[in-house]
C-alpha cells in the first residue's frame, strides 16, 4: 500500500511539473483578482461599450441641432414625354382643350438644402435627458462591477477552501500511511492482530477518497473563479490568502447606521425618475410646433439632345420656414401625458419598497453574519480540543494506554474538526461580503 502510495504521489508530482511548463503561473490575492476581471471579464466589457453607445446615442441625437447640410441630384431621360392639358390658345372662345407634350427628352438637377431646426419637441427632449442617460448608464456598470466583486470573492474564497481541503487530505493519507505501516509492523512483531491493519486500510483508502473528491470539487471551483476573472486556461491560477488572513478580516461591524439610499439599486431609480420627469415634461410640451428653416439652390439642365445637355444651367434658389403644429389629436396628449404621471408615480412607489427590501436584507445578512461569527468562534475552539486529544491518545497508543481504534476516532474528530473550522471560516467570509454588498460598502475601485 505505502509502495502505491509513493507511485501515486510520484506521478501527481511529476505530471504537475509537466504540465506547469506548458501554462503560465499567475499567483494572485482578492484585489488583483478583482483588478485583473475589471479588465478580462467579457460581460463588464460589454457593458463598458454599452455605456459607450449611449454616450454616441445622445450625441447623435444632439447633432439634429447643428445645421444638417444634403446634396442630391436626379439624371432623367424621358422615352415619352408627359402630357400636360391647355386650353386652344388659337381659339380660346371655343372652350376647346389640347394636349401638349412638356419638357424635354433630357433633364438632370443638382440640388443643395440647408436646414435648421428651430423648434422640435423631440431634440429639447434628447437634451434634457442626456445628464441622467449618462448616468444611468455609468450606474449600469457600477451594478454589474458590485456583482461581479460579490460573485468573483465567493468564487475565490470557494478555491481557496478547496485547496486547503486537499492540503488536509494529504497530510492525513501521510500520517495514515505511517499508520499503516505500524500496524504491519506490529503484525509482524505479534504484538496485534491484522484488525488494527484492516482499519488503517480502510481510513486511508476512504482519506484517498476524499482527497479525489476534493480534486474535483477544486476544479469546478476554479472554472468558476476562471469565469468572473475572464482568463482561459492557458494560465494556472494560484490563489493567495491564509486562514489567518481571512480571520484578520472578520472584525465585527455591527453598530454601523445603514441608509437604504447608498445602495446603487436606489441611485438606479433615482436616475429612473429623473427620466422620466423629463418624459412628463415632454408630454406636456406637445403643444409645440416644430419649426425649421430652410434654403435651397438648384441646378436645373434641360436639352432636347443628350450631348448637349449639360451646355446650360438654370439655376434658381428659395428660403422658407417649414411648420408642424398638431391641433387636435383625438385627446392623445392628455392620456399620454396621464400615464407618463402614472409610470413616475410607480417609480416612486418602487423606491419606496426598494428601502422596505433592503432594509430586510440589510438585517438579514447582519443576523447571518453574527450567527457565523459565533459558529467560526465554536469550530475553532473545537479543532484546538481535536489536535489535542489526538496528540494525547497518539502518545498513549504508543506507550500501549490506548488501542488503534481510539487512534483512528481521534484522527477522524480531528479530520472532521478542521474541515468544519475551514467551512465555517468560509461561511463568515462569504457572510460578511454580503453584508457589506447588502449595506452599499463593497469597494468597486481597483
Amino acid at each position: 500500500m505505502r509502495t502505491l502510495f509513493v507511485i501515486f504521489t510520484f506521478y501527481m508530482f511529476h505530471a504537475g511539473q509537466v504540465f506547469s511548463q506548458e501554462q503560465e503561473t499567475m499567483e494572485l490575492d482578492l484585489e488583483e483578482a478583482i483588478s485583473l476581471a475589471f479588465e478580462n471579464q467579457p460581460l463588464l466589457q460589454q457593458l463598458f461599450n454599452e455605456r459607450a453607445k449611449t454616450g454616441y446615442s445622445i450625441k447623435s441625437g444632439k447633432a439634429a441641432w447643428l445645421p444638417q447640410l444634403n446634396l442630391d441630384g436626379s439624371l432623367n431621360r424621358y422615352f415619352q414625354q408627359p402630357v400636360a392639358i391647355f386650353p386652344d390658345f388659337d381659339n380660346p372662345e371655343s372652350g376647346e382643350f389640347q394636349e401638349v407634350r412638356t419638357g424635354v427628352p433630357h433633364n438632370a438637377n443638382l440640388n443643395f438644402s440647408l436646414s435648421q431646426n428651430l423648434i422640435n419637441n423631440d431634440l429639447i427632449r434628447i437634451s434634457e435627458q442626456a445628464p441622467d442617460r449618462k448616468l444611468a448608464a455609468s450606474q449600469t456598470v457600477e451594478d454589474f462591477k458590485i456583482q461581479l466583486v460579490a460573485n468573483l470573492s465567493r468564487a475565490f474564497y470557494e478555491v481557496f477552501v478547496a485547496r486547503e481541503q486537499i492540503r488536509l487530505a494529504a497530510e492525513d493519507i501521510r500520517r495514515q500511511s505511517r499508520q499503516l505501516e505500524d500496524a504491519k509492523l506490529q503484525l509482524e512483531a505479534g504484538l496485534t492482530d491484522n484488525i488494527d491493519v484492516k482499519r488503517a486500510t480502510i481510513t486511508l483508502q476512504n482519506t484517498q477518497s476524499q482527497l479525489y473528491q476534493y480534486q474535483e470539487e477544486e476544479k469546478i471551483k476554479m472554472a468558476a473563479l476562471r469565469y468572473w476573472i475572464g482568463l482561459d486556461e492557458n494560465i494556472e491560477l494560484k490563489v493567495q490568502a491564509t486562514a489567518r488572513g481571512l480571520e484578520e478580516q472578520l472584525t465585527p461591524d455591527t453598530l454601523r447606521v445603514f441608509q437604504p439610499r447608498e445602495r446603487i439599486e436606489f441611485r438606479q431609480l433615482k436616475s429612473e425618475e429623473a427620466l422620466q420627469q423629463a418624459e412628463i415634461n415632454y408630454q406636456k410640451r406637445r403643444y409645440l410646433p416644430n419649426l425649421s428653416a430652410f434654403y435651397d439652390y438648384n441646378f436645373l439642365f434641360l436639352s432636347p439632345v443628350g450631348s448637349e445637355l449639360f451646355d446650360q444651367i438654370y439655376s434658381f434658389s428659395l428660403f422658407g420656414l417649414q411648420l408642424n403644429l398638431p391641433l387636435f389629436l383625438g385627446g392623445r396628449r392628455k392620456y399620454d401625458a396621464k400615464m407618463a404621471g402614472l409610470d413616475l408615480e410607480n417609480i416612486r412607489l418602487a423606491q419606496e419598497n426598494l428601502i422596505l427590501q433592503v432594509s430586510l436584507e440589510v438585517q438579514e445578512a447582519l443576523s447571518a453574519y453574527k450567527n457565523s461569527l459565533f459558529l467560526l468562534e465554536t469550530q475553532k475552539s473545537n479543532r484546538k480540543l481535536a489536535e489535542e486529544i489526538y496528540e494525547t491518545i497518539s502518545l498513549q497508543y504508543e506507550q500501549g494506554i490506548k488501542n488503534f481504534l481510539e487512534v483512528i476516532q481521534a484522527e477522524t474528530d480531528l479530520r472532521t474538526a478542521r474541515i468544519n473550522y475551514l467551512r465555517s471560516l468560509f461561511n463568515a467570509t462569504t457572510a460578511r461580503i454580503e453584508l457589506k454588498k447588502a449595506r452599499g460598502e463593497l469597494i468597486i475601485e481597483y
